[in-house]
């Protein structure tokens, strides 16, 4: 192909070396591929077809490698046209009104013009991805990620450019959408197809691409072998490297240095016996995909309207792309949904394949068809207006076409392989040019080096030609021995006075005013430990004094600000705008340099730091650093009896900050408004918001045993040398103990009736009903987390023992059958989901479902007391965007709800607060590490950092001790069922373990 060609040229005609080249095919070319068709034996290009020359192309190096061999150009044609549903839902093309309107009822759809103004957005804006800093994780996003975040509309998506993806890169729409936004949008800032005007002229070889490949054969002479598949290699040792390469087993020569430019698949084949692993398996991470290929003449594979038809056509069922995923929870959840579809992965090796008949047939059964690879749409090439052929017929190429074309109208047939740019792609190359291009003499080429096109292919076999001979390219020098591709960074779309003022008072106004009093409020907030605000440019500011700060280590908080819309968020929506900030990647916490610098406790799993999340472990110093500053004990004010506990100061409630009062007041007024946990439906919306998510989602952090969605109990000891508790066991074995627990304080005996109220996925009613022979019955709000532990509970042969429902407690309370039959209600962690106002609902239904000597054991997540007040005035992260309309309501508001609507009384107590930062950071790990399993669950960047976020927000929380997640016994008086807990065990704390004693425990627990 033209990296094969490019390099031996110039190592043939400018150096000494002596350059031989092996092709398997009986030509020189690859895609480069001219083929003679029809009656009238007319020459046409089935690959490589068009380019772009002059001062501003896009193609230096092979337009200046085509005057070198004296190749003539013509101009061509670069027009698009969509065409879906046989042109009944829309049909148009790129060449002015009447083509934009070649079906006229488009005219009267709003939709149409819907997809006009987006495009006329995304040519206006994408090319910011470019602009963005290299670290910045919004430039790794997918192409699918890329349209849901900036809201591009599916008419857009669907008539306009995954249509267009699909046919420059001869791609399935599901591989389209996993392509790297940054390379399609880089590719179309590159040619100049993100602008109506000064397009420039595209170019085609006048007489095919033939006319350089058989110049390349004069060139090389005998040198060139086609028929000549390299099937193996052997390496020598004589004193030098040096390789004997096999054809057919037969030796064909022994060369100093070898290139490979061949694509990856087959250069792994060709070095299986030679290659370290790692190039072997960077080789195959490079994907590669199949397309039929078929020249013909027939017209019922164009648009159905003459007037739309064009250069390029793309030509698919509306229906297959219009079930791409959008996100339609609103700010239920936000980033709770993401991703248009689910990728496909290719695993063929084949390069550019004639179709000799039989032994093609499998392999193209999965390409072509409605069923195909390119089910959703597939591409007609009009050869006539691309080429200027000037004959009677019309000649066409269609990939992976929908239907095949008549057989009288057929020419040809073959298949020819294409890269598929996707995030393992992409890491593969770079890996394999950075670490191994030239070790050894082993040396790497190809399109897949840049976007896939010829320029590509040909600007990467100069390089390695160049860097072998030292000596530069004749139309280059030897500061720049091959000219470089554009600085996509440096180009900006035009300007004018109105665009810069809308700018101005948009953007860059509200900036500099949100900066200034951030800034400002930060200087007045951060007073112990360190906060350093990193920038673009590399300037830092510092706020603290770099003390000890609460329970967080001494290292400074780094935040990497990568967009400064970071101040205005913050600014207008205090600590929502902070998480919304994060979520959409203005900013992530640096690593720290010496990971010696970690306390113990909050030190990063290893490999879970990357560009798109930041420091995970890192957001929870964060969090540590603004509590440790916020209920600083200076801050304490003694007051006078009767005075309300309203807690406020700078870090407290956009108190220090009064630009953010306003919009903090705006999220808190949409809160009241619109979160709703009335039985009429909105506690069941608000559930399903979380829960429903996704089970397998839910299934990739936590334990993999009892499924608990809550705090495990992990074996805790204080250590005699630190003061501090030392966490050892397991997850799961934790959770164990947590669920024995539970069941212990319910003072549960065999054939008891059990209501779990929130059962989550069944582990606590699985083990009450295995353990006790309980008669369990189960009542949640989550369709999906009852299908699951449905199926659980099968699996267990609990059937006949334990029943689930959905139904909310306050409808189940009211069944007549139901009052007073139960002996035992537990309730773990649900009572965050009934919200302030309903807390004496709940004490009123669980009253009315126990019988006289019942027990119900909460297990529940509170507020202290002295912020209580506060918190209730206020919206925060978590009841907003994690779990919409909860309330963790104070250990006060739980006992006044019970004595106001029930007769039930607080019997015990215990504090497990500490267990859950442990828990919170060990899901944490967990979730990360899973990182590719949930991704393919179709959840994407804006997820991932939601889920971190919200972990480690409430990992801060209880590993300061400022949230509390509370063990409660409830009971009537009297109730003799809870004597055992005042039995010894349960009041008299253990004698503290010696030092011997914990050294012990260390070495047995913690490994």
């Amino acid at each position: 192909g033209v990296s094969g060609l490019s390099a031996a040229w110039h190592l043939k005609t400018n150096t000494s070396f002596e350059v031989h080249l092996f092709e398997k095919e009986d030509r020189l070319g690859g895609h480069a591929h001219t083929v003679t068709i029809g009656d009238e034996a007319i020459d046409v290009d089935i690959g490589f077809m068009v380019f772009n020359s002059g001062k501003d192309g896009n193609y230096p190096n092979m337009t200046s490698w085509f005057q070198e061999l004296g190749i003539e150009e013509e101009n061509s044609d670069m027009s698009l046209s969509v065409s879906l549903d046989g042109g009944k839902s829309i049909e148009w093309n790129s060449d002015g009104l009447n083509g934009l309107f070649a079906n006229r009822w488009q005219a009267l759809s709003p939709s149409y013009y819907t997809f006009i103004l987006d495009m006329l957005r995304f040519n206006r804006e994408a090319s910011e991805i470019l602009r963005l800093h290299e670290d910045d994780p919004r430039r790794i996003v997918t192409i699918g990620q890329y349209l849901q975040d900036h809201n591009y509309s599916q008419a857009f998506c669907s008539n306009y450019l995954l249509p267009m993806m699909a046919a420059l890169w001869s791609a399935s729409i599901e591989d389209v959408l996993h392509f790297p936004a940054e390379q399609l949008i880089g590719f179309l800032q590159n040619h100049k197809m993100l602008q109506l005007f000064e397009r420039p002229q595209w170019k085609t070889v006048k007489g095919r691409s033939q006319k350089y490949t058989r110049k390349m054969k004069e060139i090389l002479g005998d040198m060139a072998q086609v028929k000549t598949p390299i099937t193996s290699m052997k390496k020598l040792l004589n004193g030098h490297i040096s390789y004997e390469l096999f054809s057919q087993e037969k030796s064909v020569g022994v060369f100093d240095h070898v290139i490979f430019a061949c694509h990856p698949p087959t250069a792994q084949k060709i070095l299986t016996n030679i290659a370290k692993p790692e190039i072997s398996n960077l080789l195959h991470q490079i994907e590669y995909a199949d397309n039929v290929v078929y020249v013909h003449s027939d017209p019922k594979l164009m648009p159905t309207r003459q007037q739309a038809w064009a250069s390029w056509n793309c030509l698919g069922k509306s229906t297959l792309i219009s079930k791409l995923k959008t996100n339609t929870n609103g700010e239920s959840f936000e980033g709770g949904e993401s991703g248009f579809g689910s990728t496909i992965q290719q695993e063929d090796d084949g390069e550019n394949q004639e179709d000799d008949g039989e032994n093609q047939k499998d392999v193209t059964l999965s390409l072509e068809g409605e069923e195909g690879r390119m089910k959703a749409v597939y591409i007609t090439y009009w050869l006539n207006r691309l080429q200027n052929l000037k004959t009677n017929q019309n000649y066409f190429v269609s990939l992976n076409p929908h239907m095949k074309p008549e057989t009288l109208l057929t020419h040809k047939r073959l298949l020819l392989a294409h890269p598929q740019f996707n995030p393992r792609t992409l890491r593969a190359r770079k890996l394999l040019i950075e670490n191994h291009q030239g070790r050894e003499g082993i040396w790497f080429c190809g399109a897949w080096e840049g976007y896939g096109f010829h320029e590509d292919g040909c600007r990467s076999g100069f390089r390695v030609a160049t860097k072998l001979s030292e000596q530069p390219l004749p139309w280059s020098s030897k500061k720049e021995m091959v000219l470089a591709p554009p600085d996509l960074s440096r180009q900006t779309g035009s300007s004018n006075i109105l665009t810069s003022l809308y700018r101005y008072i948009s953007r860059d106004f509200p900036v500099f005013i949100c900066k200034r009093f951030i800034i400002f409020f930060l200087r007045k907030a951060i007073v112990q430990g360190k906060l350093r605000l990193k920038f673009n440019d590399g300037t830092i500011l510092s706020f603290g004094d770099g003390s000890s700060c609460g329970v967080g280590d001494q290292a400074p908080v780094t935040l990497r600000i990568f967009d400064s819309w970071f101040f205005v968020k913050a600014a207008l929506e205090y600590d929502l705008g902070l998480a919304r900030s994060y979520m959409a990647g203005h900013y992530v916490v640096e690593p720290l340099e010496n990971s010696s610098d970690y306390c113990d406790v909050l030190r990063p799993a290893v490999d879970e730091c990357n560009q798109v999340l930041g420091d995970p472990s890192g957001l929870t110093r964060l969090f540590l650093l603004f509590i440790g500053n916020r209920d600083r004990p200076d801050l304490y004010k003694h007051r006078k009896a009767g005075d309300r506990k309203i807690y406020s100061n700078t870090m407290t409630n956009a108190s220090g900050l009064l630009i953010s009062k306003f919009g903090s007041f705006l999220n808190f007024l949409r809160y009241k408004l619109t979160m709703d946990n009335s039985e009429r439906g909105g506690s069941l919306k608000n559930i399903h918001a979380h829960y429903d998510l996704s089970n397998d989602l839910f299934t990739t952090f936590l334990d993999q045993e009892t499924y608990m969605y809550s705090s495990a109990i992990y074996d805790a000891v204080k250590s005699p040398s630190t003061k501090k508790l030392v966490f050892g066991g397991s997850l799961e074995e934790a959770q164990w103990r947590k669920l024995d627990t539970l069941l212990d304080r319910a003072q549960i005996e065999p054939g008891m009736s059990l209501l779990d109220i929130g059962f989550g996925w069944g582990g606590l009613s699985i083990h009450a009903a295995k353990k006790y022979g309980c008669k369990v019955v189960g009542i949640t709000l989550s369709v999906e987390q009852k299908a699951l532990a449905e199926q659980r509970v099968r699996n267990a042969g609990l059937t006949e023992k334990v029943t689930f429902e959905v139904c909310d407690y306050r409808t189940f309370a009211r069944r007549p059958e139901n009052m007073g039959s139960f002996d035992r209600i537990v309730s773990c962690e649900m009572i965050e989901a009934v919200g302030h106002k309903h807390l004496g609902e709940f004490f009123w239904a669980v009253e009315q479902l126990l019988n006289p000597s019942g027990i119900l054991v909460m297990e529940a997540i509170t507020t202290p007391e002295m912020r209580y007040e506060t918190y209730l005035r206020s919206t925060d992260f978590i009841n907003t965007i994690i779990f919409p309309g909860s309330c963790c309501p104070s250990l006060h508001a739980l006992v006044d709800a019970a004595y106001c609507n029930s007769c039930l009384t607080l019997e015990h107590v215990s504090n497990i607060g500490l267990h859950y930062a442990r828990t919170l950071a060990e899901w944490r790990r967990r979730f990360n590490a899973a990182e590719q399993r949930v991704r393919k669950l179709g959840f994407d960047d804006i997820f991932l950092r939601v889920w971190n976020y919200y972990l480690t927000y409430c990992e801060a929380g209880f590993h300061s001790q400022t949230e509390h997640c509370l063990v409660l016994v409830f009971a009537r008086q009297g109730c003799h069922a809870i004597q055992p807990l005042a039995e010894t065990r349960a009041i008299v704390q253990a004698p503290t373990m010696s030092d011997s004693e914990v050294k012990k425990w260390l070495q047995e627990k913690i490994k």
